[in-house]
C-alpha cells in the first residue's frame, strides 16, 4: 500500500491500521473518508519532510490540508488529507474524498449570492428600441443569456416590460416604456458565478436537458436601476445555492476547490450507471430495530415540498392535505376533454331560471353554485394526472332587492368560473412521520391580468429600499453594475416614485398611504409619515426565495396572450382551451423517464425502521449507490467499511450497513 502526500510517500505507524468508509451520498451527502490515520514523526525523516513544519495552532484552526493519494493493488483514491492533531512524536490525520472533501472545504460558505457582480445587459441593450418585443422573446439559451418577459410588480401594480397591441394584433413595447428588465437563464448565472470565483464549470448534463431553458424570474423594477442580476437574488451563500439547486433538479454538483472546477450530473443517471451488486460470501449478519429519532436520513425516505412563497395561488397549487381528505369523493374522468365538456356547462352560476310549466318562469338566486351541485367538488383527469376545482374569478351584478322590513338591499350576482388545476406542486409524502425537506427554489407566480392579455409573471418586490443597499459601479460606456452592500445604510440608487408608464395597474395600489384625505385628514410630510410608521425592518435581500420557470423561446398557447414562463405541463384558459407544454416543475414526476429513456426515480422504498449489518468477503469495495442482492432480498446500502493494515493493505473482509427494499 502506498500513501502519497503532496507528491511524497508517507509511512504509517508500524502494526497499525485505519478504517476507510465509503458512504452513499443519498444518506448523508458524503462520499468516502477514513477514520484516523496515524503517521510517526519521531525517527521517520520521510514523514518529517512532509509534516515537520507544522505548528499546533495551525492544526487547531483546521488550516492544514494536503493533497493525498491512497493506492493498494487495484484500489486508488485521490483526495485531501486533513491534519487533526500533531505532536513531536506523531501526526494524526483524516483522508477525505469526493463530496466528503467538498463538504469539509468552506470556501463557498461565506460568499453570498446577492453580493456577487453577475453583470446585466448593457445600457444600450436595455433600450426598447434595441430589439422588438417579438425578437426579445423568440430566442432562447444559448443564443441569448436572458429574456425580457412582461411582469407585474404586485407591490405597486405596475407592469414592467409593458406591451400593447398594434393594428394587426401583434405585441409591441408600450409607447411609454423607456427601459427593459431581464430574467437570466440559470446556466448563464452558473457560468457567471464560475467566472467571478475563478472556477471552470462543466454543465453539459444541464445543457442537454430541459433544464437549460430554466430562467430565474427574480427581477426588480427598471426605475430602481438595479443593474446587477445578483441584487434580485436571495441572500444565500454559494454553498446554500448549490444545495437548493440539487434539491430542485435532483442532481449533484461536484465542487473541486483544488482544481477549481464545478460539474453537475443528475442523480437518476448516476444511479443508472451503478450496476447491481450480488453478495454471495456473507460471513456475518445481524439486524437491529431503529428508534424513531435514529431512523436513517435516506433521501428516498424523506418528504419533499416546496417552501411557502408569495404566490397568491400557492394554497391551491400545493394542497396535498385536501387531496388526501377528499380522494374518495373525487369526480374522476379518464380524459381531460370530457371534463372540459362538463366544465363548459358550469362556467356561470348564481342565477338559474326555470320554466314553471304554465308559460311562466321561476328564478333561483344563490351565492355561487347551488348547494347540491357537483361543481362544488374536486375533479381529476386521469390522462393528465391532474386535479381541478372550479374557481370564481368574476361577479356581475344581476339584480337588487330592497327589503322594507329591514330597510336593506340584497344584491345578487352572476358568477363566472374557470376550471383551475390544483396541487400541481403538491408535496411528496413518504410517511407522515418522515423528515420534511423543503425546496426554497419555487415555481414562478403566474397570475391573471386582463381577459385579452391572459396570464403573466407576478413578483412581490416590496418597496424600493426595503432591502439593504448596494454599491454601484459605472464603466466608461455608462453601464452600471453593483454588488450588494448589507448594512451600509446608504439607501438605494435610481430613486423616485415608481411610475406606471404603461397605464396598466395590477396587484396592490400604487400608494401605500391609506389616509382619508377626502374627509379632511391632515396632510403630513413624507418624513412625518415615515416617523409615525416607526422603524421598518430591512432584509438582507428583496426576495428570500428563488422563483423559476421555463422559457424555450416559444409562446405556448395563442400569440395574442402575454408570454410568460411555463411552470407546469398544462394551463386551462378561460375559454376552456388547453395550453400544453413539455415543461413542469412538479415534484411528483418520478414515474416518468428522461429523453434517453432512463427512469427519473433513483431512490427505493425502504423499511426505515430496521437496519441490517452484513460482513462479507470481496476483493473490491462495491459502489454503495448500487442496489444490493443479499440472501435473495434487495437492499439499499448506507455505507461500507474496509480496514487497511500497514503491512498487508486492504482486508477482503468488508462490513456494510443496509436497509431492506420493500
Amino acid at each position: 500500500m502506498e500513501i502519497i502526500i503532496n507528491g511524497k510517500q508517507a509511512y504509517l505507524k508500524k502494526n497499525t491500521s485505519f478504517e476507510y468508509i465509503s458512504e452513499n451520498p443519498l444518506f448523508t451527502g458524503s462520499d468516502s473518508y477514513t477514520l484516523t490515520i496515524t503517521f510517526p514523526l519521531k525517527d521517520c525523516p520521510q514523514n518529517i519532510s512532509i509534516f515537520g513544519h507544522l505548528h499546533r495552532q495551525d492544526v487547531e484552526k483546521n488550516k492544514v490540508v494536503f493533497n493525498c493519494d491512497i493506492r493498494d493493488k487495484d484500489f486508488f483514491k485521490s483526495g485531501s488529507i486533513v491534519i487533526t492533531q500533531i505532536s513531536e512524536v506523531e501526526v494524526k490525520t483524516q483522508f477525505l474524498e469526493g463530496r466528503s472533501e467538498q463538504n469539509f472545504d468552506d470556501t463557498f460558505d461565506d460568499v453570498y449570492l446577492n453580493q456577487l457582480n453577475l453583470g446585466y445587459p448593457s445600457a444600450e441593450q436595455r433600450k426598447p428600441s434595441y430589439m422588438t418585443a417579438a425578437s426579445a422573446w423568440d430566442v432562447a439559451y444559448p443564443s441569448r443569456k436572458w429574456v425580457a418577459l412582461p411582469w407585474v410588480n404586485n407591490t405597486s401594480g405596475n407592469m414592467q416590460n409593458a406591451v400593447e397591441k398594434d393594428q394587426y394584433g401583434d405585441f409591441k413595447w408600450s409607447s411609454g416604456l423607456s427601459t427593459l428588465t431581464f430574467q437570466p437563464y440559470l446556466l448563464h448565472i452558473l457560468n457567471k458565478i464560475c467566472q467571478v470565483m475563478g472556477y471552470k464549470g462543466y454543465f453539459e448534463a444541464i445543457e442537454n436537458s430541459q433544464w437549460k431553458y430554466l430562467i430565474i424570474c427574480n427581477t426588480l423594477p427598471a426605475a430602481w436601476a438595479a443593474w446587477n442580476f445578483a441584487i434580485a437574488l436571495p441572500h444565500w451563500s454559494l454553498t446554500e445555492f448549490f444545495e437548493e439547486l440539487e434539491k430542485l433538479m435532483k442532481g449533484e454538483f461536484c465542487i473541486n476547490h483544488k482544481a477549481k472546477t464545478i460539474t453537475f450530473e443528475f442523480s437518476h443517471k448516476i444511479a443508472y450507471k451503478a450496476k447491481n451488486v450480488f453478495i454471495n460470501k456473507v460471513v456475518n449478519k445481524y439486524s437491529v430495530e431503529v428508534s424513531q429519532e435514529n431512523k436513517s436520513d435516506y433521501l428516498g425516505a424523506t418528504n419533499l415540498a416546496y417552501a411557502e412563497n408569495d404566490n397568491r395561488f400557492w394554497a391551491y397549487q400545493s394542497c396535498q392535505w385536501y387531496i388526501d381528505e377528499h380522494k374518495k369523493e373525487v369526480h374522476e374522468y379518464d380524459k381531460l376533454t370530457d371534463l372540459l365538456a362538463y366544465a363548459r356547462t358550469q362556467k356561470q352560476c348564481g342565477v338559474e331560471t326555470h320554466e314553471t310549466g304554465r308559460g311562466g318562469t321561476s328564478t333561483a338566486y344563490t351565492r355561487g353554485y347551488p348547494r347540491n351541485s357537483a361543481a362544488h367538488g374536486l375533479f381529476y383527469a386521469k390522462d393528465v394526472d391532474t386535479y381541478f376545482i372550479f374557481w370564481c374569478y368574476k361577479s356581475e351584478l344581476y339584480k337588487s332587492f330592497h327589503m322594507y322590513s329591514t330597510d336593506s338591499d340584497y344584491n345578487y350576482y352572476i358568477y363566472t368560473n374557470r376550471l383551475m388545476p390544483v396541487n400541481q406542486f403538491g408535496r411528496r409524502t413518504v410517511d407522515k412521520d418522515a423528515e420534511d425537506v423543503e425546496i426554497n427554489i419555487v415555481p414562478a407566480w403566474i397570475d391573471y391580468t386582463e381577459e385579452d392579455l391572459g396570464p403573466c409573471l407576478f413578483l412581490e418586490c416590496g418597496e424600493m429600499g426595503s432591502a439593504e443597499s448596494w454599491l454601484e459601479e459605472t464603466d466608461e460606456d455608462g453601464n452600471t453594475t453593483g454588488g450588494f452592500n448589507p448594512g451600509s445604510g446608504e439607501g438605494s440608487f435610481g430613486g423616485g416614485r415608481r411610475v406606471n408608464s404603461s397605464g396598466i395597474g395590477f396587484g396592490r395600489a400604487n400608494d401605500d398611504d391609506d389616509t382619508d384625505y377626502n374627509s379632511g385628514a391632515l396632510a403630513q410630510t413624507n418624513a412625518g409619515r415615515a416617523i409615525a410608521k416607526g422603524e421598518q425592518e430591512k432584509n438582507d435581500a428583496y426576495f428570500d426565495k428563488l422563483y423559476v420557470g421555463f422559457w424555450s423561446g416559444r409562446i405556448f398557447g395563442t400569440y395574442d396572450r402575454l408570454p410568460h414562463p411555463m411552470v407546469d405541463k398544462l394551463e386551462i384558459n378561460d375559454d376552456f382551451s388547453v395550453t400544453k407544454s413539455s415543461y413542469s416543475l412538479r415534484i411528483n414526476q418520478e414515474q416518468n423517464k428522461d429523453k434517453d429513456g432512463i427512469p427519473l426515480k433513483y431512490t427505493y422504498n425502504i423499511d426505515n425502521k430496521k437496519k441490517y449489518t452484513f460482513s462479507f468477503l470481496s476483493d473490491i469495495i462495491p459502489d454503495p449507490r448500487a442496489l444490493f442482492y443479499i440472501d435473495g432480498s434487495k437492499y439499499v446500502c448506507e455505507k461500507i467499511t474496509a480496514t487497511f493494515h500497514e503491512g498487508t493493505g486492504k482486508s477482503q473482509l468488508l462490513k456494510g450497513v443496509f436497509y431492506k427494499v420493500i
